[in-house]
């Protein structure tokens, strides 16, 4: 009931807007008469891909007062099908019967006829010839019964041949109505019926349809009602009821219609213009249905009622490449058609223009995507709908070298652009772009950072120069996140230094957000904290004379007991006062002059004030010569004299003898004791002995004599016999020693010292190889001995004589000092066999850092030198200190890719430095200590699901573990 409420109302607002009641803005075409013909078309704007739908809208507005009579064959439908059995109890046949004997009643009969065709099987076809008689006609339909198939082909052909003889001046016109499929013939009953319509509305029969559908039926894909739509004269002429119900309606509202039409023979000629073509197929659900030649749509059809009827079709450019604005139509379409008197009438169908673009360019990838910011990569963009002339930009700035390839391809050189992702633009000739994406990316370069270094305790305010900065750029120091406290531009930015861990050269991580990146190797130096070395601010008093002696006070900070003063490299006798003073004695010194002040440490380390203290010159008395014993000698020289006299100067006091100085030993200020330079020639020559400025000249005080050589003899050699290394001392005893005699063992000169002419004191050298080598004794005179095999070299063995400490962490890492004889500076050190690294201190002392050791307890220690000889002693390993186990209390994401690889961090507490990370049971590769409460790592790939995460310390203390999901 509510779609034939809908059909009705759809009926009356046609004939409204046909009376002007309801107006809608389109384009009308001139009218003289009762026929008006709009066309519109969506889009008007289309690209050359595109297609647009015509709608050609023709509206007829009756005559008023005017009836043309019609012959009216009403054709019911008395299928089995009908009856209440088919329908759930709905009787069909009497509603329909009730409906059309309505339709009779409303007839004017006066000026109408009507007959009635009956059918159901092509066998079982009734009809009532034309009367005017309305009793007639419903005693006819009255005894209609329903039984059997539903021959509609059949049907038409009967009402058919009742209209053949139809008045002259009448409108012949068929009024169907049934409430199924067509099934006779068995073969094509559709195309059968359909076939008999078109012949109807060929002979210039006006044909109304009315399909009687299941209330389940869907209207737009029922077959009866598709087929009785095709039949109908115009769309206008077919109507649907969902059930029997408002067939009265229905045939009603074609009463009203009979007699008034606006125009009759009705032909349609749309001629699309040649810029266009038709779209096959988009014509189809017209009614009628156009036929179509070329760009020719024609439509034909025997009647226009007070309706409007809306052709559909679409039309898409012909040409792909072709743009503009564009007639649809040409000027020759029109619409052909007789009025009410048969005169024959035309009216021009109205034209619109359609604009043509091109289609907007597509950018579906860019290759290269990605080059440098100083830009010159030569990009490839592909697409779509490319054309000659497109231009591209890179952001604002415009592309180099476009190069047109085809329509789906661009080539251009990029230009310079800022780090970070920017648009590629393509612009064709007409304005329409697309667009893809293109990153500028470079790892930051550092050309300085100012200042470099800094406290430890972190808060460095550190400015970066260089280049290709983004915003948003991270820094780490030594691998702990530093703060960014100002981005100025793509060359300048500032950052806060964190705390370090530990002084020295570490390395700055900068990362832009796209995740380019530079390290600065050592690029930022953690001061260590201020040292508490001893320093000397005053020496008071700051001068005396160069004989020393006098008491002084050294002013400072950072002293401490056991401290020494050294005054122009002497160790003086030093008084500690308190931490900020000293008192010394000030040492006697060989000349005048301003010397360094410095403090002694325990541990050898000098801290030094530069010219400290002054020395003065001093007033040295005239010197006196009583007597030079002997006061000859051979003209080789050599001989030990002994001058005595007065006012000697230790350490001032020179002699000189013949013109030539001497060494000359102070024994007390009444003697010297010389030795006899050799003399240019025999005889007397003076002796000079000087205080400064002031001298004694005793003439002719030693005289050289003719030598007379007697050999020295060897009688005992002791100690005979000593390492390889040399530097101890031996006494050669026998007779005819000389003062300046020499001695060589194995060849080597030793340095020798004259005792008396019984004993010559030997420091014996280093020696090329052990065993028994000879020792020679060559007098200033040439006198010589030699005692076969006299001395023997022995092998150097080194000793330990203490380890300091004698125990270690057995994590290593600890230093001892080794003490011990005959160290060199090829010593080695192996403890429990693995070698240590080994600072060679003296021949006494190394310095051992000891290696890891997977035990603890006792291990030998084995000392080697660099002839090979060693010697053992044991050393203790320990398990070092017991540090708290691990805790995690958070970490940075609980979830990530089963492909691992994003960085993640756990916070906690008692992290040690070089911790190791373990996913289950697979250990993290990249792992950062960053504080003893985060420790930063990469994931490793894993498997989808849960996974436990835990921290292991060096000491192999672990963690709680934390719950991560692999997605």
């Amino acid at each position: 009931m509510k779609k034939i409420k809908q059909s009705f109302v759809l009926m009356i607002a046609f004939c409204l807007a046909i009376s002007g009641l309801l107006t809608a803005p389109q384009v009308q075409a001139a009218a003289s008469d009762y026929v008006s013909v709009t066309k519109n078309v969506n889009p008007k704007s289309m690209t050359t891909l595109d297609e647009a739908e015509v709608t050609l809208d023709i509206t007829g507005t009756p005559p008023v007062n005017v009836t043309v009579p019609n012959d009216v064959v009403l054709i019911i439908d008395k299928s089995g099908s009908m009856l209440p059995s088919y329908n759930n109890g709905e009787d069909k046949m009497t509603n329909a019967k009730e409906a059309a004997k309505g339709f009779v009643d409303l007839m004017d009969l006066s000026v109408h006829q009507v007959a009635v065709v009956d059918y159901s099987s092509s066998n079982v076809i009734g009809s009532l010839p034309f009367t005017t008689d309305k009793d007639t006609a419903k005693n006819y339909i009255s005894g209609i019964t329903a039984n059997g198939g539903t021959a509609t082909g059949d049907a038409i052909s009967a009402a058919t041949a009742l209209l053949a003889n139809h008045r002259p001046e009448a409108q012949p016109v068929i009024v169907l109505m049934t409430d199924g499929d067509a099934s006779e013939p068995s073969n094509n009953p559709y195309g059968y019926a359909l076939q008999k319509a078109n012949e109807a509305k060929e002979a210039g029969i006006i044909f109304y349809t009315i399909a009687l559908l299941k209330n389940s039926d869907n209207p737009d894909s029922s077959g009866p009602n598709i087929l009785l739509k095709d039949m109908a004269t115009t769309a206008s002429h077919h109507h649907f009821v969902l059930g029997s119900t408002g067939l009265s309606e229905i045939y009603a509202a074609i009463v009203d219609e009979i007699g008034q039409a606006s125009a009759y023979d009705v032909t349609v000629n749309d001629i699309v213009a040649p810029n266009f073509e038709i779209v096959p197929g988009s014509y189809d659900n017209n009614i009628p249905k156009p036929t179509v030649n070329g760009n020719t749509l024609t439509w034909h059809f025997n009647e226009l009622k007070n309706s409007t009827l809306s052709f559909k079709y679409k039309i898409r450019p012909v040409s792909k490449t072709t743009a503009g604005t564009f007639p649809v139509s040409i000027s020759s379409s029109v619409i052909t058609y007789k009025d009410y008197a048969g005169a024959a009438r035309s009216k021009a169908i109205p034209n619109l223009n359609v604009t043509v673009k091109l289609p907007a360019p597509e950018v579906t990838s860019v290759v290269e995507p990605v080059g440098s910011p100083v830009g010159g990569e030569t990009v490839t963009i592909n697409g779509n709908y490319f054309v000659s002339g497109a231009t591209v930009f890179f952001g604002s700035t415009a592309a180099k070298n476009v190069v047109f390839v085809d329509e789906h391809q661009l080539t251009a050189t990029a230009p310079k652009g800022a780090q970070g992702i920017v648009n590629v633009i393509v612009r064709n000739p007409d304005a329409q772009t697309a667009s893809g994406q293109y990153q500028y990316k470079a790892d930051p370069i550092v050309t300085s950072l100012t200042p470099n270094n800094g406290p430890l305790a972190g808060g460095t305010t550190v400015a970066v120069q260089g280049s290709y900065f983004m915003r948003g750029i991270t820094v780490t120091v030594d691998g702990v996140p530093a703060t960014v406290s100002a981005y100025t531009n793509d060359t300048y930015f500032k950052f806060v230094t964190p705390a370090g861990v530990d002084a020295g050269a570490v390395d700055v991580v900068l990362t832009n957000p796209d995740q380019t990146t530079v390290t600065v190797a050592d690029g930022f130096t953690y001061n260590a904290p201020p040292k508490t070395d001893p320093e000397i601010t005053t020496v008071s008093p700051n001068t005396s004379s160069v004989a020393g002696g006098v008491i002084v006070l050294v002013d400072g900070k950072n002293f401490k007991s056991g401290m020494k003063v050294v005054i122009g490299g002497v160790e003086a006798a030093t008084t500690y006062v308190s931490n900020v003073r000293f008192k010394a004695t000030v040492p006697a010194a060989s000349a005048p002059g301003q010397v360094d002040v410095s403090i002694l440490d325990a541990d050898g380390n000098l801290y030094t004030l530069t010219n400290g203290f002054t020395y003065t010159a001093i007033v040295y008395p005239t010197p006196t010569v009583t007597s030079i014993t002997p006061s000859s000698g051979l003209i080789a020289g050599g001989d030990i004299a002994l001058i005595d006299g007065t006012n000697f100067v230790k350490d001032v006091s020179k002699v000189f003898i013949g013109g030539k100085e001497v060494t000359a030993t102070f024994v007390n200020n009444t003697r010297l004791k010389v030795t006899i330079p050799a003399g240019d020639a025999l005889g007397k020559v003076d002796v000079r002995v000087a205080n400064d400025t002031y001298e004694v000249v005793v003439a002719d005080g030693y005289e050289y004599v003719e030598p007379v050589i007697v050999n020295p003899t060897i009688t005992s050699i002791s100690p005979n016999s000593g390492l390889l290394t040399g530097g101890i001392v031996t006494l050669i005893d026998g007779t005819g020693y000389k003062s300046g005699a020499t001695v060589t063992i194995d060849g080597i000169s030793a340095s020798t010292t004259y005792v008396s002419s019984t004993r010559l004191k030997v420091t014996v050298p280093a020696g090329n190889s052990i065993g028994l080598k000879d020792i020679t004794v060559t007098n200033p005179d040439g006198g010589t001995v030699t005692q076969v095999g006299g001395y023997e070299y022995k092998i150097v063995t080194p000793t330990i004589t203490s380890l300091s400490p004698n125990t270690a962490n057995k994590a290593g890492g600890d230093i001892i000092l080794v003490d011990g004889t005959n160290f060199d500076s090829g010593t080695t050190v192996t403890i429990n066999g693995v070698n240590s690294t080994v600072a060679f201190v003296n021949n006494t002392r190394v310095k051992v850092t000891v290696p890891v050791s997977p035990i603890t307890g006792d291990v030998p220690l084995v000392l080697t030198i660099s002839s090979g000889q060693s010697v053992s002693t044991t050393f203790n390993y320990n398990s070092g200190p017991v540090y708290p186990a691990p805790t995690i209390k958070l970490i940075s994401a609980s979830s990530g890719s089963a492909a691992g690889g994003n960085i993640i961090y756990v916070d906690g507490t008692n992290f040690r430095n070089k911790p190791e990370v373990y996913f289950g049971t697979v250990k993290c590769t990249s792992v950062t200590y960053v504080s003893s409460t985060r420790v930063k790592f990469t994931v490793p790939a894993g498997v989808s699901g849960p996974v436990q995460v835990k921290v292991v310390n060096p000491d192999g203390q672990e963690s709680n573990t934390v719950t991560y999901t692999y997605n």
